[in-house]
Parts: structure tokens; sequence; C-alpha cells
């Protein structure tokens, strides 16, 4: 939660210092240049947020996977591609400037010798990230055992806390040589969640049905469009409580 309440404070901010701007320039009808017109077109977008919808993605991975070997060769371009759009949260794993002589102590494990070269993995918050998922998610999703990618709807609202949407929960396991499983690998994960956002396409399954295709409960066929429209409700009317209407 801290992460995606630190992208809410980022778009809150965004959106603030937008509105600033353009109340400065009121009235400055001169010639303008391309960049100063590209950036008042932008600042017209960023102004106009009150809140949107964001995905949580985890992608629950064993040190032994493809998609871990995959991150540590291509964590910087994975890392540049999400930027601030969204997040893959890797559970169990973490980063530290400790050294692998003390992280040992804590029983982690290193990761990776490249961009993971200080990442480690802890399997007991793994075990716990997974109960809690399970749990929330009111077991929509049980971890296979393998490499199991999981997406949950949830909106930043433009006052309170954000909201997530547990009923939303889809997932599905990505490519992994070892467990036979074939659909999309964490780059194609990447790749096509991220397009999708870009485009504002609102596919149900954020471009990876490749993976998440299957049984879901009726609630997991919802359209995007419904269940932001649902989650602004709600976060409209936390906001209400928090003022007191």
């Amino acid at each position: 939660m801290g992460r995606v309440r630190a992208r809410q404070r980022l778009h809150r901010k965004e959106a603030a210092d937008a509105r600033r701007r353009r109340a400065d320039s009121e009235g400055d009808y001169g010639l303008m240049s391309a960049a100063s017109m590209q950036r008042d077109y932008e600042d017209s977008i960023k102004a106009r947020w009150h809140g949107g919808p964001t995905v949580l993605a985890f992608l629950f991975a064993p040190p032994d996977s493809d998609a871990i070997r995959r991150l540590d060769a291509r964590g910087d371009y994975f890392d540049l591609r999400t930027g601030d759009t969204w997040d893959l949260f890797f559970p169990g794993y973490y980063r530290s400037a400790e050294g692998r002589g003390f992280e040992s102590q804590t029983h982690a494990h290193p990761v990776g010798g490249n961009f993971a070269d200080d990442w480690y993995f802890n399997a007991s918050d793994f075990n716990e990230m997974r109960e809690h998922v399970e749990r929330c998610s009111e077991r929509r999703w049980e971890y296979s055992g393998e490499t199991d990618l999981v997406l949950v709807n949830g909106w930043l609202a433009e006052g309170g806390e954000p909201t997530i949407d547990w009923t939303s929960t889809i997932s599905g396991q990505i490519t992994d040589q070892a467990a036979g499983a074939k659909t999309l690998t964490v780059a194609g994960v990447i790749e096509r969640i991220t397009r999708d956002l870009e485009s504002a396409t609102e596919d149900v399954s954020y471009g990876v049905g490749e993976v998440t295709d299957g049984p879901h409960s009726p609630e997991g066929h919802a359209s995007r469009d419904f269940v932001v429209n649902a989650l602004a409700g709600i976060a409209a009317a936390l906001g209400a409580r928090v003022l007191g209407a």
C-alpha cells in the first residue's frame, strides 16, 4: 500500500501543480512556442485529475523461475517500461544495501548478479503475502506453486485512501519451461500491460488474457468501466464521510 499511496500523492501533486500553472498563465494569449503549447496541453490533462483507476499487479515467482532470471537480465528495461504508469510487485523479494553476510542472518537468499544483484528473497515474507492475497481475494486466486500473475483493480482517490476491489482479482500462470507453462513471459506481461494502460484500451484482462483467461467468477467478467465507476462511487462516499457529509 505504501507504493500505491506514493503513486496517489504523485498524481495529486501533478494535478495541483498543473492547475496552478494554468491559473498563473490565464489571460496570456501571446504567441506560444511548440514546446509551450505541448506543456499547456499536458497541463490541461493533468489538471482534470480528480482520482482515477490503477492496477495492483503481483508476480508470485520462486527464485529458480524463468521470471526471476529474466528480471535479473532485463530489470533496467522493465523498470523504465513500467515507469510512472504502474508497478509490478514481487512478493517475498526486497532490495538491501546491507550485504549478503548480514541478510543471510535473516534467512534471506541473494537473487541475482546483474539488475537483481542487491535483491534478496525471504520465503517467510513470500508465504505471508501469499496468505494475505488469497484471503483478501476470498480465494479467487490460490497459489499454483509455480509462477503466478495476480491482477487487482484499484482506485486512486483525490482525497482519502486508495480503494482496492479484491472481487476483481484475476490470475494465471506465466511462461515457465520447468513448470511446463506456456502463456506469456514476464517480459511479455510487462509490455502488454504497459501498452494497455498507455492506450487506455480498457481490456478487462489488461492485455494479458493469454495468462488470465479461464474460469472466472461472475465478477471477473465485469468490464473495467463498471468496476472503475463502482470504485469511484465508493471513493466519493468515503470522502464525504471524512468531510462529515
